[in-house]
């Protein structure tokens, strides 16, 4: 008899990105069942898109005191649905509020793998701060019987990019980060410099990013004019497309630059205090991390050294 899985994942854009590897083992494991997931809305494209789920929903996940009936809705839809077994992949406070409210309003209770105590697939982790996400993935589908975990695949994501028009041999530089946590930023100058040193080597650097980045792509055009920027231009489902034909890419510890480094191209990540390259790097064995508290006291030649090229 087919049964009504869930698998509850809200982001963010690197979590996803690791996410697939779980996502695809669930969809082999329960292939003749019908798969949905929640997420919030910046991923129901990339969710959909992957062709990994019978259906999408999203979860806007409004504060329980600030909308109660946003909660009931949710909880209400849930219901009628009648889940089988439900995936916590999220593992967070407010997923361990989703498992107590379902707990104290269902009879019966779906089957539940997470981190709540109470779950019928309880993943008795000490802590989330430990291990690598995919490892944590890995040891909570275990206890459900799924063992066969591949590695994320971006392989879905082939989309065109002949209208970006790029040179023959380019190098990819992500030097943006999310407004709220300028830490990630290694300095635009830096950039600049490495450009400089790309463009002796007969290698285009290529800027990605927002348009919201456009100061930080001035200041390395300034240091290096041959440098070329796409910002705005792409998309994120063009993102692993250009990192199969580019050299190399540099970044600092962002969604885009993991999509970039899980699309095998050999990437230099740079990790700031507020990021754990043991809980979130690099696993594909081509791409190298540098770590620095401070991402101002990273040296241009220590980075230009570390730079791998195909």
């Amino acid at each position: 008899m087919k049964k009504k899985i869930l698998v509850i994942k809200h982001g963010a854009l690197g979590d996803m990105i690791f996410g697939l590897a779980a996502f695809k083992a669930l969809r082999d494991h329960h292939q003749n069942d019908q798969l949905i997931l929640l997420t919030t809305s910046p991923f129901l494209e990339f969710a959909e898109k992957s062709g990994l789920f019978d259906a999408v929903w999203v979860d806007d996940r409004k504060k329980l005191w600030n909308s109660p009936a946003s909660w009931w809705a949710l909880l209400k839809k849930l219901r009628q649905e009648k889940f089988d077994r439900v995936y916590d992949l999220q593992r967070s406070h407010r997923t361990g509020w989703y498992f107590r409210l379902m707990r104290l309003f269902f009879h019966p209770l779906p089957e539940w793998s997470g981190t709540a105590k109470g779950s019928s697939h309880y993943y008795n982790t000490p802590s989330l701060y430990e291990k690598h996400i995919l490892d944590h993935n890995k040891e909570q589908l275990a206890i459900t019987g799924i063992h066969n975990v591949p590695p994320p695949s971006l392989d879905w994501m082939k989309p065109s990019i002949s209208g970006l028009h790029l040179p023959k041999k380019y190098f990819l530089l992500v030097p943006g980060c999310s407004p709220t946590q300028p830490h990630k930023r290694w300095p635009a100058e830096k950039y600049g410099e490495i450009a400089q040193k790309l463009v002796k080597k007969k290698i285009t650097p290529v800027i990605i990013g927002s348009e919201s980045e456009k100061e930080i792509a001035e200041v390395i055009q300034k240091a290096c004019p041959k440098a070329v920027t796409l910002l705005g231009k792409t998309t994120l489902f063009q993102l692993p497309e250009l990192a199969r034909g580019a050299q190399g890419a540099l970044g600092g510890d962002t969604g885009p630059i993991h999509m970039i480094s899980l699309s095998h191209c050999p990437s230099l990540m740079l990790f700031s205090y507020s990021s754990n390259p043991l809980l979130c790097g690099p696993q594909d064995g081509i791409s190298q991390v540098i770590f620095r508290p401070a991402l101002t006291d990273v040296k241009v030649d220590e980075v230009w050294k570390d730079l791998r090229f195909r």
